[in-house]
């Protein structure tokens, strides 16, 4: 009996060791509509900046539409939206703007589930600068 209990506790232990640690909502990422900012000139060997993203949301009840904006300096190639499931490439529609809206379809079961949602901004050296704000998918 002693031998089960302790076993099962140090499954628990081991279990909540391997669970993500919450992210914490970056200061130039908000959830709501419209131009989160404007873009800034940056020459092309500048490093690159993550100005601010402003999503519709982060807590995706699927199915919906998942949209969002990110502006960065003009000096930005690509911006890419990653999690451990997922990779998106954010079209730019003009320099230091990034957008895009992607329907969210039913989903297996493994996907639903809380991601530190990584964005990530490279100039064309290929320089990277980074922001992981909270997200979800249910």
């Amino acid at each position: 009996m002693v031998r089960t209990v302790r076993g099962a506790l140090l499954a628990l232990a081991f279990l909540s060791a391997c669970a993500p640690t919450p992210t914490r909502m970056p200061a130039n990422v908000s959830i709501g509509s419209g131009m989160p900012a404007s873009p800034e000139s940056a020459a092309a060997d500048a490093p690159p900046r993550i100005l601010a993203a402003r999503f519709n949301t982060l807590d995706v009840v699927h199915p919906a539409v998942w949209s969002g904006t990110i502006v960065t300096t003009s000096n930005v190639a690509s911006v890419e939206l990653r999690t451990n499931q997922f990779s998106l490439n954010v079209p730019r529609p003009t320099f230091g703007v990034f957008s895009f809206s992607v329907n969210v379809y039913d989903l297996p079961a493994e996907f639903l589930r809380r991601y530190s949602l990584r964005i990530i901004a490279r100039n064309t050296a290929g320089v990277a600068v980074e922001e992981d704000a909270p997200f979800s998918i249910r």
